[in-house]
């Protein structure tokens, strides 16, 4: 076959692959790209494939002579695995596994025609792609509390060094502008907290590194010891740059509304102080990736790629077309999953929910969110009231249920929403809750905090027959239902109480006692 034959035949192959993994995951990249145009936190994502292809078109020499005859076996179980992945992910409605499908659909691509070997090189694109996919809420406010805290301290700091006179309370600053009389808070939000800008920079320290690594010896990641090491060390510098410059933005905005008022915390400055931010931590990135140029020296023993012999097995790659059926199958059942219509369980509405559970009786009418909290909770129903018990302790009790979670609405954990409102969750324990029929389960305890008012929290997950404290297991049992019942249905519910002075095991109780009651009376409104 001539030479150009073979590179129709490459050109066709390569073509007809990429065609079934679009109808795969159709979806999903839209999806993905949506989040990168809409998504502040990962806007860079929008560049890192154009970044991933002139980093291949680059290597393409040295990745060529690293080329094996291809691995039907590995590669044919990687695909499978991302295949089941995507499955599991489109019937759990979460995103994120959905999109490590996609990684891992590429690397065992990658294995079923060019072998193992090949993937060390490709470690740096691979990686960049993560780094463009946004991770669960639930983690990423884990990452982005601590940082919205760091940042509010330094901030306050910062604005005492310029005799500002301010309260910190968790992640809100109060100030009182000079000769006003109503105080202005400033919220240390995941913008301002760096998170924002983390994302972006850690990317940026990978591309940086990479492209300024020394010319020669290649190894790991296509990299020499020393550059894999200043990589490594100048992507965990961008954790405090991202601080630090947001830091320092949070304090100049405290100073200048001390002087100037609220207009300093919103309009055009707000807005130059985000890209000023960028913009400055950009420079201390770059100066960073000198020093340790000059710190980090050295190339190690490996071997030059560039001199290694060329795998004789290279041109008795796998045949195409076992790898495109397996896609295209695996597209018909994602498909066939996901549009396959769902049981729906009889149900109250959770309005109908009794206002005497046990000795507590409802106070007051239901609690309505406002039309922008609605439109993020997507809830199928809700509920929030308040009941008030014999000796006057009040509690406040929410129920938020789902018809679907296969189209992406799902519970929203108070370890989402509560630290981005300025509450701090402590003490995590879980508590075994015995109703009044006597079976028991397992729930989620909290201390939260926001300045002076502390309160008991408890929630659990409720749906389909099962009680989950972990929303890591309820979503796997989401996922087996969904399969085995039809059913993504379910609720997470949740009590507050507030703790009076330091009688702690008194609202222990209290909360312990509604709960119970609350569970017992959910069945006609969560179906089981």
């Amino acid at each position: 076959m001539s030479e150009n034959s073979q590179n129709h035949q490459n050109l066709f192959k390569a073509a007809a692959v990429a065609a079934a993994v679009a109808f795969l995951y159709a979806a999903v990249l839209a999806k993905l790209g949506l989040d990168w145009w809409t998504d502040e936190n990962y806007s860079h994502g929008l560049l890192i494939p154009f970044v991933i292809g002139f980093i291949v078109w680059n290597e393409w020499n040295t990745l060529k002579r690293h080329v094996t005859g291809g691995s039907l076996l590995i590669g044919g179980f990687v695909v499978a695995c991302a295949i089941l992945m995507l499955v599991a992910g489109t019937l759990g409605a979460e995103l994120f596994t959905t999109r490590i499908s996609f990684v891992l659909m590429i690397a065992g691509i990658v294995i079923y025609f060019f072998g193992v070997r090949i993937l060390h090189l490709l470690v740096v694109p691979f990686v960049l792609l993560l780094l463009a996919i946004p991770i669960p809420q639930l983690i990423f406010n884990r990452i982005a509390f601590p940082l919205q805290i760091w940042a509010s301290q330094m901030a306050v700091w910062g604005i005492r060094v310029f005799d500002v006179p301010t309260l910190r309370k968790g992640n809100v600053i109060d100030i009182l502008p000079r000769g006003a009389t109503q105080i202005i808070s400033l919220e240390v939000v995941e913008a301002c907290s760096g998170i924002r800008s983390l994302m972006t920079l850690v990317t940026l320290a990978l591309i940086l590194a990479y492209f300024t690594r020394r010319d020669g010896i290649r190894g790991f990641a296509n990299l020499s010891t020393a550059d894999l090491l200043r990589t490594i060390v100048l992507m965990l510098a961008a954790i405090p740059i991202a601080v630090i410059t947001n830091a320092a933005r949070v304090t100049a905005t405290g100073v200048l509304t001390y002087s100037y008022g609220k207009q300093a915390v919103e309009g055009t400055w707000h807005d130059a102080s985000g890209w000023l931010v960028y913009v400055v931590a950009l420079v201390l990135l770059i100066g960073a990736n000198y020093l340790l140029r000059k710190i980090i020296r050295g190339g190690g023993t490996m071997i030059d790629p560039a001199n290694a012999p060329v795998d004789n097995r290279a041109n008795r790659t796998p045949a195409a077309w076992p790898i495109i059926a397996a896609i295209v199958v695996g597209g018909i059942a994602v498909n066939w999953f996901a549009g396959r219509g769902e049981a729906e369980p009889e149900r109250q509405p959770l309005a109908a929910l009794s206002t005497n559970l046990g000795e507590w009786r409802q106070r007051g009418s239901e609690i309505k969110f406002s039309e922008q909290t609605e439109s993020v909770l997507r809830t199928t129903d809700y509920t929030m009231r308040e009941y008030l018990f014999p000796d006057g302790r009040i509690a406040n009790l929410y129920v938020g249920y789902y018809a679907s979670q296969r189209s992406g609405a799902t519970y929203h954990s108070p370890q989402n929403c509560l630290p981005g409102a300025g509450w701090v969750m402590r003490d995590p324990q879980y508590i075994d809750i015995t109703r009044p029929d006597g079976t028991t389960f397992r729930a989620n305890r909290y201390i939260v905090e926001n300045g002076p008012n502390r309160h008991i929290m408890i929630y659990w997950y409720q749906g389909r027959g099962r009680i989950e404290a972990s929303e890591y297991t309820d979503k796997i049992n989401t996922v087996w239902d969904s399969i085995t019942r039809r059913r993504s249905d379910g609720a997470m519910v949740r009590i507050m109480t507030g703790i009076a002075g330091p009688d702690e095991a008194a609202a222990v109780q209290a909360a312990t006692d509604l709960t119970a009651h609350l569970a017992d009376a959910l069945s006609p409104f969560v179906p089981e």
